[in-house]
């Protein structure tokens, strides 16, 4: 009796039990089919929109809209694409970090997914310096040196800050990192020197002699805050000021030798400007480590852009970035700045792939066919190019801040031909663009408005319709082009381009079988046409004279 007892309170208890979780299970499904139910109506009302959305980007009405109407259309993944965001006459108010902070949303929004910055320290001329000409790699604007506080961009602070909300952006941040120089030196000291040949450093050009260099750094404002290393004589090469007799020639100290595995024009090409740093010094070598570690400890970069590499022992960079990348993979790039692919390629070797290079002799190629009056031969644009010979090395460009009018390698591609090759580097499969600040928001000093607007429109074709297998139709000396298949993960995507040096025709193009009777436009509105690509999967395709052109699906 008493187990039978026993066993009634146990079957009580599990009839309990399931009547329970029966209840809650019930209550939880009926509360996920209402969930499922909502969810189910809002991809619709979404679809809807989206359809409605895709419905307003159609060719009558594509430039009235801005380009924060047309960046929703696909939630997936986007090409890379960099923006060099300074040119050199940028205003030195101290405001630009906080330009970077109102701007970055506009900047995601358009397709930009990495900034490469201006160099963020101390340099010799104050708040009117560029960056370039290096007094204190720890001054982020931070001590009272060389007249101010601020840099010529700003606070450190508000570098620090304009550095997180690109990364809240989803936008990556590359510094321009300067060692091979440094200038304004607080006192001077006597050194031994010997002048040199400045077209080849190799060859003396007198006795040696005593000279005064500005060559003692003590920062005496910064005292050892971040690093207590104070530079003087052992820890540079040469300078090209004597201020004994004031001549400005170049003089290499005694005992000291130019680094020999550097670029060979001018003999010798270690010395460029102001004190020369002495890559063979170890003592010089640690304290750069150093700073690069410190640097990316206190501004958390996601990259570096290397300047002046040709006048840098080779092996350099590669210890300087396999000590760097031990605390976060980097990306790097490096000028070296050179039309000579060979270079650019032995450089790449010597260097253990540890980096990327601008293609300079790309951007020779956009300079003769810009200057050539339509008589550059459009099929050889890629010859001798880094994109052609190494393209996942290759970092294409247009114009920088030292090719623009005015500046030291001046070679400015003129505005006619500019669009043309922001088609080429922005659409096609190989290589990793940038776009030069100049180029896009204009130069005052020069008078140049710039071209945003036409920019937007090609970032536009690049982050949502330029993907997919390529196809090269670059088999004319005035008009060539190129199409992309699309991808299934990039809704609606694909496109084919055309552009001309010279007189305007057209191309049929294969865009692939799976575009079968679809209606292709012109998105830059260049052409006012529609094209219907054919059983086949081809389309004939125009552009005019001197222009370019970039179609996509009309949606």
């Amino acid at each position: 009796m008493y187990n039978q007892g026993i066993l009634l309170v146990f079957i009580i208890i599990i009839v309990v039990m399931f009547l329970i979780y029966f209840t809650v299970f019930n209550k939880k499904g009926l509360k996920k089919s209402i969930d499922l139910s909502n969810s189910s109506n809002n991809l619709k009302e979404e679809s809807n929109n989206l359809k409605e959305k895709n419905e307003e980007i159609k060719m009558n009405d594509f430039h009235n809209k801005s380009i924060e109407d047309c960046i929703h259309i696909n939630n997936t993944y986007y090409n890379k694409t960099m923006m060099q965001y300074f040119e050199w006459y940028c205003s030195n108010d101290g405001l630009f970090w906080k330009k970077i902070k109102e701007e970055a949303k506009e900047l995601k929004n358009i397709g930009i997914t990495a900034l490469w910055l201006p160099p963020a320290y101390k340099g010799v001329n104050g708040i009117d310096d560029v960056g370039y000409g290096v007094y204190d790699l720890y001054d982020l604007g931070e001590f009272e040196q060389k007249g101010s506080i601020r840099t010529k961009y700003g606070l450190k602070d508000e570098y620090l800050e304009a550095i997180n909300v690109a990364h809240e952006n989803g936008i990556e941040v590359y510094a321009d990192i300067v060692l091979n120089h440094k200038g304004g030196g607080e006192s001077s000291e006597i050194i031994s020197a010997v002048p040199v040949d400045s077209n080849n450093r190799n060859n003396p050009t007198g006795e040696k002699r005593e000279i005064e260099a500005y060559t003692v750094f003590n920062f005496p404002n910064r005292g050892n805050k971040y690093s207590s290393y104070k530079w003087s004589a052992e820890d540079f090469t040469g300078v090209d000021f004597d201020s004994i007799t004031n001549e400005k020639r170049i003089f290499k100290f005694d005992k000291k030798d130019w680094a020999q595995e550097v670029d060979n024009e001018n003999g010798n090409y270690d010395y460029l400007m102001f004190n020369d740093i002495d890559m063979n010094n170890r003592n010089v070598v640690e304290e750069l480590k150093n700073w690069g570690r410190w640097y990316l400890e206190e501004t958390n970069i996601d990259g570096v852009r290397l300047d002046a590499i040709k006048h840098i022992k080779f092996d350099f960079f590669k210890e300087w970035l396999d000590d760097l990348r031990k605390e976060k993979q980097v990306f790097a790039i490096g000028e070296y700045w050179s039309g000579d692919i060979n270079k650019l390629n032995y450089y790449i070797d010597k260097s253990g792939n540890s980096m990327s290079l601008f293609d300079v002799p790309l951007h020779y190629n956009f300079y003769k066919a810009s200057n050539s009056n339509g008589l550059f031969d459009m099929r050889n644009i890629e010859n001798n190019t880094l994109l052609k010979s190494n393209p996942e090395k290759a970092v294409t460009f247009v114009d920088n801040h030292d090719t623009q009018i005015g500046q030291s390698l001046e070679s400015w591609i003129e505005p006619w031909f500019k669009l043309l090759a922001y088609t080429f580097i922005l659409t096609r499969k190989d290589g990793y663009p940038c776009i030069f600040y100049g180029d896009y928001y204009g130069i005052s000093e020069n008078n140049f408005a710039g071209f945003k607007d036409e920019i937007n429109l090609i970032l536009y074709a690049r982050k949502y319709y330029s993907y997919g297998i390529q196809h090269d139709y670059i088999d004319n000396e005035d008009v060539i082009g190129w199409t992309r298949e699309g991808e299934f993960s990039h809704k609606d995507s694909g496109l084919a381009t055309l552009i001309t040096n010279a007189s305007g025709g057209n191309k049929i193009m294969y865009v692939g079988k799976n575009h079968i009777g679809e209606v292709w436009r012109d998105i830059t509105g260049n052409v006012n046409k529609e094209v219907i690509i054919d059983e086949n999967g081809n389309g004939d395709f125009f552009v005019n004279g001197r222009s370019y052109t970039i179609w996509t699906k009309k949606i």
